[in-house]
């Protein structure tokens, strides 16, 4: 008997069909990656199992019996756990006490009582010290969960999914986001899990995917496209088109522009977090029209800038002044009314807003307009009552790049947007680049995607550490590999 079975399984949101007829088999201890391109339904199909979403057609049986409109509490006490694609903890507790509340939906934990201390429950802790034992975090167990990395917060959502003790583990995008090494060692760790556990895997990187899965399955516009062993994907030549689309980023772009007078200046810029500093004295200026890149490795301080320009986050030294005016010691809205834009990372879409009420939110006069932004993004206007959150990643990014377009910005920063997409979107995300750069638009990029960001840009940084050490052209830097290495590692 299978462990899992999906039997034409389809979902629907507001006459948007996410899943179609989707077949799905799963025996005991099988490894299974779900690949596609956003919008593909991946993370819709695991929200259907799960019972986050119920289905609009179709049956989920779990070990011989049909969970299609079990709640998700009691999938969860069923064996069935799962990551999310945005790490979810909770972030003023210790990271044993996350864990030992994920301990508390085992299925033979009882009811607790929400008065009742965490450390009074007879072995609580041993167990959730022996799951953080077990993904490498057991020297941080009594430290506040905000206080880990990116990559340890992967670490813990995974601990605080095994202590549950699962028999299948739903994984979405468990990679995303993550610099290299961190990468590695998430890899690592999913590969060296019990080999009696089940897992479904939902993937963008397909080296990871494809090397993890004994079984596959490609979905596109919510339907199997393709279904089988690792090495029939491989060689399916409608994969390889409808992932990539048969579209490189390899070169550096060729008509970089020379920037009109200065929209963004920036000197001497320092700042950090308590008593670490991150930034130690950045200088870097974006003339009217161009599109600069702030490059670097996660943790080298790009994000730090971008909220330190939008306000988010007040500098201990320097000067930012934009079109001229000094803004260092104003507030965020103050900047937002001065024409800067931000595009944050991980792009906090708000909920239960639908598309078109996003885009109208903080809407100016001037020449983005809503027709425009359906005219850039058409997936969004298909989708336009649709409630925001239900959108694939590389949708939501078209929302949160058209949000802020509908302010009008002076400039527009930009932080991570290729994070987490599929190689076919993070080429969307290029043209779309492209396009605004050909809209006299000026963009401050913040990117790790090295590819990507010397497709578009007209200029570049790259930090480390902190300070800046390469200033450019995108063919310098590509035509350098010395100085590729040294300041990013690639």
């Amino acid at each position: 008997m299978p462990l899992l079975e999906l039997a034409d399984v389809s979902k629907h949101f507001a006459g948007v069909v996410a899943l179609d007829g989707v077949n799905l088999t799963l025996e005991r201890g099988e490894r299974h990656a779900i690949i596609g391109p956003n919008g593909a339904g991946k993370s819709t199909m695991l929200k259907v199992i799960s019972s986050e979403l119920p289905a609009s057609r179709g049956t989920v049986s779990f070990d011989g019996r049909d969970i299609t409109r079990l709640s998700p509490d009691r999938i969860a006490r069923a064996g069935i756990s799962r990551t999310f694609q945005t790490s979810g903890y909770f972030a003023e507790d210790l990271v044993v006490e996350n864990v030992m509340l994920a301990a508390l939906a085992r299925r033979d934990s009882g009811r607790w009582q929400a008065w009742r201390r965490l450390d009074r429950t007879p072995g609580l802790r041993e167990r959730a010290m022996e799951t953080l034992t077990l993904v490498g975090l057991e020297h941080r167990a009594d430290e506040p969960a905000d206080s880990l990395s990116h990559g340890e917060h992967r670490q813990l959502e995974i601990a605080m999914a095994l202590v549950q003790q699962p028999q299948i583990l739903l994984a979405d995008e468990p990679l995303a986001g993550l610099a290299q090494v961190e990468r590695e060692r998430i890899s690592d760790l999913l590969r060296a899990l019990d080999r009696e556990l089940t897992m479904i895997i939902v993937e963008h990187d397909l080296e990871f995917a494809l090397g993890i899965a004994d079984t596959t399955t490609v979905l596109h516009l919510g339907k199997v496209l393709s279904q089988g062993s690792p090495e029939h994907v491989r060689g399916d030549p409608e994969v390889e088109r409808i992932y990539t689309g048969g579209r490189s980023l390899d070169e550096a772009k060729d008509d970089t522009r020379t920037g009109g007078r200065p929209r963004l200046t920036v000197r001497g810029l320092h700042a950090g977090y308590g008593q670490a500093e991150v930034l130690h004295g950045i200088d870097l200026h974006v003339g009217e029209g161009e599109i600069v890149a702030l490059l670097g490795r996660n943790g080298m301080g790009k994000s730090t800038t971008l909220n330190c320009l939008m306000g988010l986050l007040a500098p201990t030294a320097g000067t930012i002044e934009v079109d001229e005016q000094d803004v260092t010691r104003t507030s965020s809205l103050h900047r937002s009314r001065a024409g800067v834009g931000l595009v944050p990372q991980g792009r906090r879409i708000l909920a239960d807003l639908t598309v078109e009420e996003q885009l109208k939110l903080g809407q100016r006069p001037g020449t983005w307009t809503l027709e425009r932004i359906y005219e850039l993004f058409p997936n969004l206007a298909d989708r336009r009552r649709l409630i925001a959150t239900h959108l694939s990643g590389g949708e939501q990014q078209m929302l949160a790049l058209g949000r802020v377009l509908m302010r009008n910005p002076s400039i527009t920063l930009l932080d991570e947007p290729s994070e987490g997409l599929s190689p076919l979107m993070v080429t969307v995300v290029r043209d779309t680049l492209m396009t605004l750069s050909e809209e006299g638009e000026t963009v401050l990029l913040a990117e790790q995607n090295v590819p990507m960001a010397l497709s578009v840009a007209d200029r570049l940084y790259v930090i480390d550490r902190g300070e800046i050490v390469f200033e450019g052209r995108p063919k310098q830097l590509r035509d350098d590999p010395a100085l590729l290495r040294s300041t990013l590692g690639v």
